[in-house]
């Protein structure tokens, strides 16, 4: 076969393959109880409707600034480059816990760490805690 042929082959094999993967995790839903407006949806791995979900997101900040090889960081994005997003977990109480493992880079006893959290109800709410 041409290379042009190999191109349209492949091309046509990962189409496939992702079909398949989709397909697979939908009738998985539906076969989990979940029907379309009906309630929300079950998380079934590799499914769009998995992002459905209700969520916890939260903003974490350490003051006074942790040290993490030679950088301070105060906020949970400063870890990482503006461009990449931000570490994200489903639940409030796995924040916290990111948190109190970084307050082992603390650069004093009395730093603090300040939650912002946005609960999958809408509901919203800051807490601190103290590092120990």
């Amino acid at each position: 076969m041409r290379p042009a042929r190999w191109q349209g082959v492949y091309c046509l094999a990962l189409l496939a393959a992702l079909v398949v993967i989709q397909g697979r995790a939908e009738v998985r839903q539906w076969q989990r109880g979940y029907r379309p407006l009906g309630h929300a949806p079950v998380r079934v791995p590799y499914s769009w409707d998995m992002f459905a979900i209700r969520i916890d997101r939260c903003s974490i900040r350490w003051d006074p600034p942790i040290e993490i090889a030679g950088a301070r960081v105060s906020r949970w994005h400063d870890r990482t480059f503006p461009i990449e997003f931000d570490t994200v977990y489903d639940r409030a109480q796995a924040y916290e816990g990111a948190a109190r493992l970084g307050c082992a880079f603390r650069t004093t006893h009395k730093t603090v760490f300040n939650l912002v959290c946005v609960h999958g109800d809408g509901l919203i709410d800051e807490s601190s805690f103290a590092c120990h």
